[in-house]
C-alpha cells in the first residue's frame, strides 16, 4: 500500500511543476485538481455546492499558490479556503466585494494578504489562525468583523490606504502582537486611527469598560438550581488568589491554577490588592458522583463535589462566571451566589472518527479541553472502518503496517495515513483523565472490517483478498462466524485493546452488517456447517442475523469473563435479542423509538445518538460544510438542542435503562483537525446540555442567549466553529 502511494504521489508531482492557467476548477480533471500546486482562475467563480472554491479547497490538498485576480467573483463564501495548510499566497479578485465568515481561518502557511479597494466587508474571523501572516495590506474600507485577524503571531507591517480607518470590531485584531507590528497609514490620519475602535489598539492599551457577570446569561450546560445574590457586594476577581485543596484534588488544583491565570490578568504579579481563596473540597453528603456546589462569596470562592469529578465541573463552571460576556478574556466582577448541580445523564459522549481521515495524535489530544469545558465525559474511538486500521496490535503488526493508509477518499485524491500506537493511546488514556474524561475503543464486527480483511483475507468465507476501501459507503464483506481465525484474531487483538484502555466499556460495532451484505453468509460452507449445528434452519434471511447474533454472544462472552469489560455496539432492529448488561446505541434517524422499546425489553441500557439531533458529520445548515457528501441531511443546531435524552419515555425509562447521549463526528468529509471542531461546535454545546441539564430548567431561547459569549471565548481562543444558526 505505501509503495502504492509513493507511486501516485511520484505520478501526481510530476505533472504539477508549472502553474495551471485555467478558468474554473472544472477543466481540471481529478487527477490534475490533486497534483495543483500553482493555480490561476480567469472565470466567473461558482460559489455553492460542489462549486470552485469547494474543489480548491477540499481537492487541491497541495495548492500553494492562487492567482484569482482575473476572476469574477463579488463575494469570497464562508470557509473558502477553511484550515487550507499548504496554501502560502493569494491575489484575491481584483472587483471583490465582500470576503466571508471564516475564509482563511488556519491557513497557518499564508505570508501576505491584500484586501482590494473595492472589498465592503471582512467577515468574523475571516483570517483567524493564520499564524505566519507577515503582511496585511488594506486598501480600501471595508468593514472588519469580529475576530477578522485575530490570533496572528507572526504580522510584521498591516498598511492602510485609507485617511479614514475602516470600521473594525474592537476585537478584530484580538490576540497580535501590537507592539511587534508597523501600523502603516496615511500621512496626517494618525489621529483618527488613535481614536478609531480597533485600529487604537496599536497605540498602547486602551481601557475596557468594566464587565461584571450575569450568571444567568453565560453558563453552558444551564445549572440545576442558581440563586444569586444582586443586593451583596460581588467578588471583585482582580487580586492575589489562593489555592486552598483537600487531599486528593491536586489535579483540580492545577485546573484552578490554570483557569485563574487564563482569566485574571496578571493575578500573580498583584503586588497589592485583597487575598481572594479558592476553596477545594470533598462532601459526600451530595446526591451524585458528579454533582458540586458552588458558592461565590465577596473574598473568594468555595467549590465542593461529591468525588473530584464534581469539583472538576464546578471549575468548568467557575471558568465560564469568569468568562462572563466574554467582552474581554475575563470579566472584572462576579455576583455573589450559591450553585447546586448535578447531570442529568451520566455518559455525555462524543464519538471521534480516525479511519475515515486521520486525526493526528497531537490534534487528537487538544480537542479533549475543548469537550471538558461544557462536561461532556466520553471521547469514544472509531479505530477500524473499511478505510483504515488505526491502532497498533503488536500481534498482527501488519495491520498497522499494511492497512492504515491509502490513497483517496471519495474525490479527494490525497494520501491518508496514520495510527496510534499502544504507548500514545495509554498517554491518551492519561491526559483525559487529567480532564474526567473516559475513552472508550471501538472495533467494528462483522461489518465494516475491509482494513483488516485486505491484510487477512482468511477471516472471511471465500478467502479472497479485497482492497481497502476509498469510498464512502457500506462494504458487503464480512468477518466470517463460521471460521475458527475470525474468533483467533478478535480476541487477541481485544486481548490488547482491553490492556491498554482501562474503561469498563468496549464497542463492537455491529452496524450496517443486514440484508444485503450477510448474503455472503447464505452459501458459504462453514457458515452452513454452523448453522447445521446450531440448529438454525429457517430460510428468511433472518438465520444470518441469528449468525450474527451467535458472533456476538461468544465474543460477548470473553470481553465480560476474561477482561471485565461491558460490551457496547450499534442497535440494529434485527437484533431480536440484547445480551443482558450490554449497552446498545441508538443511531439510524426515525427507528429511535423501535431501539427504546427493545431496550426495555431486552431490561437493557441504550444511549441516544439518533442521526437526526446527533450526526454532527452532517452539515448544519444547508450549504454549510461539508457541501458535498453522500447525501447528508442537515442537523440544524435547533434539531440538536431538542434532543429528550428520555424520548418521552417516562421516569422509569429514564431510571432503568437510558445511558447517555453521544453526538458522531463520521470523517468521510473531515478532511483537517479543525474541521472537527467547525463541525462538533456549536451542536455539542446544544448536547452538552441536554445531557446534563433537566428538562424543566432548559429553554430554546435562554439557550442562544447563554450561546452568544460562549462562542464570542471560542473565536477569542481561535477555536472554530460553524456559525450557521
Amino acid at each position: 500500500m505505501s509503495k502504492m502511494i509513493s507511486f501516485a504521489v511520484f505520478a501526481l508531482l510530476a505533472t504539477s511543476l508549472s502553474a495551471q492557467n485555467v478558468a474554473n476548477m472544472k477543466d481540471l480533471n481529478a487527477e490534475k485538481k490533486s497534483a495543483a500546486i500553482n493555480l490561476k482562475l480567469t472565470g466567473t467563480l461558482t460559489t455553492t455546492r460542489n462549486s470552485d472554491f469547494r474543489q480548491l479547497r477540499d481537492l487541491c490538498w497541495q495548492l500553494r499558490t492562487l492567482d484569482l485576480s482575473e476572476a469574477t467573483c463579488p463575494v469570497l463564501p464562508k470557509n473558502a479556503f477553511h484550515s487550507r495548510h499548504h496554501l502560502q499566497s493569494i491575489i484575491l479578485p481584483n472587483q471583490l466585494q465582500e470576503i466571508g465568515s471564516q475564509a482563511f481561518f488556519a491557513c497557518d502557511n499564508l505570508q501576505d494578504v491584500v484586501i482590494p479597494k473595492s472589498v465592503t466587508k471582512v467577515g468574523a474571523a475571516a483570517f483567524s489562525g493564520c499564524k505566519a501572516l507577515k503582511n496585511i495590506t488594506i486598501d480600501g474600507t471595508p468593514e472588519l468583523g469580529e475576530f477578522a485577524f485575530a490570533n496572528l503571531e507572526g504580522v510584521k507591517v498591516i498598511k492602510v490606504n485609507s485617511k479614514i480607518p475602516p470600521k473594525a470590531a474592537s476585537t478584530a485584531f484580538s490576540g497580535m502582537n501590537m507592539r511587534g507590528v508597523k501600523l502603516v497609514m496615511p500621512r496626517g490620519s494618525e489621529k483618527l486611527y488613535r481614536k478609531a475602535p480597533g485600529w487604537n489598539h496599536f497605540f498602547g492599551e486602551v481601557k475596557q469598560a468594566r464587565a461584571v457577570c450575569n450568571p444567568e446569561a453565560c453558563l453552558i450546560p444551564t445549572p440545576m438550581d442558581l440563586n444569586v445574590n444582586a443586593k451583596a457586594a460581588p467578588l471583585q476577581v482582580a487580586g492575589n488568589w489562593k489555592i486552598v485543596a483537600a487531599d486528593g484534588l491536586g489535579n483540580e488544583q492545577e485546573h484552578a491554577e490554570r483557569i485563574l491565570k487564563e482569566r485574571v490578568e496578571q493575578h500573580k504579579d498583584l503586588k497589592k490588592g485583597e487575598q481572594l481563596t479558592m476553596t477545594l473540597a470533598l462532601d459526600e453528603t451530595l446526591a451524585d458522583n458528579e454533582a458540586y456546589t458552588l458558592n461565590v462569596q465577596q473574598k473568594g470562592v468555595v467549590i465542593k463535589g461529591k468525588t473530584a469529578a464534581g469539583v472538576f465541573y464546578g471549575l468548568m463552571t467557575f471558568d465560564q462566571l469568569l468568562r462572563g460576556d466574554a467582552s474581554k478574556v475575563g470579566c472584572d466582577a462576579i455576583p455573589q451566589l450559591t450553585l447546586k448541580d448535578q447531570p442529568r445523564t451520566h455518559v455525555r459522549e462524543l464519538m471521534v472518527d480516525p479511519c475515515r481521515i486521520f486525526v493526528p495524535y497531537e490534534d487528537l489530544k487538544a480537542f479533549v479541553p475543548e469537550m471538558a469545558r461544557y462536561k461532556l465525559n466520553m471521547l469514544h474511538l472509531h479505530l477500524v472502518d473499511d478505510q483504515a486500521w488505526t491502532i497498533e496490535i503488536k500481534k498482527y503488526p501488519r495491520l498497522t503496517a499494511e492497512a492504515s493508509s491509502r490513497w483517496g477518499m471519495d474525490d479527494m485524491l490525497m494520501p491518508i495515513k496514520g495510527y496510534y500506537t499502544q504507548e500514545q493511546m495509554r498517554d491518551f488514556v492519561a491526559y483525559c483523565a487529567k480532564y474526567h474524561i473516559q475513552v472508550v475503543p471501538e472495533i467494528e464486527m462483522p461489518g465494516h472490517e475491509v482494513a483488516a480483511i485486505s491484510v487477512y483475507p482468511e477471516l472471511t468465507c471465500q478467502g479472497v483478498q479485497k482492497p481497502i476501501r476509498t469510498t464512502c459507503g457500506v462494504s458487503d464483506e464480512l468477518l466470517c462466524p463460521g471460521n475458527d481465525f475470525t474468533y483467533e484474531f478478535l480476541g487477541n487483538v481485544f486481548k490488547e485493546l482491553a490492556d491498554i484502555f482501562p474503561s469498563e466499556y468496549i464497542h463492537l460495532g455491529g452496524d450496517e452488517a443486514g440484508n444485503p451484505a450477510l448474503d455472503c453468509w447464505t452459501y458459504c460452507p462453514k457458515c452452513q456447517a454452523l448453522k447445521k449445528k446450531l440448529g438454525i434452519t429457517t430460510t428468511d434471511r433472518s438465520e444470518n442475523w441469528k449468525l450474527q447474533g451467535y458472533l456476538f454472544d461468544k465474543v460477548i462472552d470473553l470481553l465480560r469473563t476474561q477482561y471485565h469489560k461491558t460490551p457496547m455496539f450499534w442497535y440494529e432492529t434485527d437484533f431480536k435479542k440484547i445480551q443482558p448488561g450490554c449497552i446498545t446505541f441508538a443511531w439510524r434517524a426515525g427507528l429511535t423509538k423501535e431501539a427504546l422499546v427493545a431496550a426495555v425489553e431486552n431490561n437493557a441500557r441504550i444511549l441516544l445518538c439518533p442521526g437526526e439531533h446527533c450526526y454532527f458529520d452532517y452539515p448544519m445548515a444547508k450549504g454549510d460544510m461539508p457541501e458535498v457528501n453522500w447525501g447528508m441531511p442537515v442537523t440544524s443546531l435547533k434539531a440538536a438542542y431538542s434532543l429528550d435524552p428520555a424520548w418521552g419515555m417516562g421516569e422509569e425509562f429514564e431510571k432503568n435503562n437510558l445511558f447517555g447521549v453521544a453526538g458522531t463526528l463520521w470523517s468521510e468529509c473531515i478532511n483537517s483537525p479543525e474541521r472537527i471542531y467547525y463541525q462538533a461546535y456549536p451542536r455539542s454545546l446544544a448536547l452538552a446540555e441536554a445531557g446534563w441539564s433537566f428538562q424543566k430548567n432548559r429553554s430554546w431561547e435562554g439557550f442562544l442567549t447563554r450561546l452568544k459569549p460562549t462562542v464570542k471565548d471560542m473565536m477569542r481562543r481561535g477555536i472554530t466553529f460553524s456559525m450557521e444558526y
